[in-house]
């Protein structure tokens, strides 16, 4: 994915990277899951164990650049699949390209 648009990020969303980052480096990426994404024995062991991931970020923008720095982090490449949102949230090519980069 290489583009000519600029990777410029505001600074929320350069604050959404850092956070991700630290999420990563501590071990801690996994958020917990949606409702509608969570299904009855998840709950049950939340419920049951006290098992929480970390809490989204509340603005769903720079959820979905955590979300994407820290499976990249993970993977040490871009996770592609966690693209798509940024591409719906309005991040061009080159945005989305500089976080993989920075994530690996």
């Amino acid at each position: 994915m290489t583009s000519s648009a600029t990777p410029d990020l505001s600074q929320n969303e350069w604050a959404a990277v850092a956070v991700a980052l630290k999420d990563a480096n501590d071990c801690g990426c996994a958020t917990e899951p949606l409702p509608s994404e969570a299904g009855i024995v998840h709950r049950a062991f939340g419920a049951l164990f006290g098992a929480r991931g970390r809490t989204p970020l509340a603005d769903p923008r720079l959820e979905a650049i955590r979300r994407f720095v820290c499976a990249s982090y993970r993977k040490r490449q871009p996770a592609n699949e966690f693209a798509k949102p940024l591409e719906e949230h309005g991040f061009n090519s080159a945005q989305i390209e500089a976080m993989g980069r920075l994530a690996r």
